[in-house]
């Protein structure tokens, strides 16, 4: 089976998406084509905007309906 997922910044391939995200954001950390691709990738799912981290003393803002 072939490794789909390569990173584009060295020869390093992965079986899926998350191993290559870890691999970018350990070996490959203070690149800015790394934090573009994150932020990319991160843009593609539905977690980043529905729940946003909030600090201690910060209130959740109420769904509208």
């Amino acid at each position: 089976m072939t490794k789909p997922h390569s990173c584009p910044l060295c020869a390093e391939a992965y079986d899926d998406k998350t191993g290559l995200r870890v691999h970018l954001e350990v070996e490959h950390r203070k690149s800015e084509v790394v934090s573009y691709l994150v932020e990319l990738d991160g843009a593609s799912t539905d977690i980043s905007s529905d729940y946003e981290s909030t600090t201690a003393n910060e209130e959740r803002p109420a769904p509208s309906a």
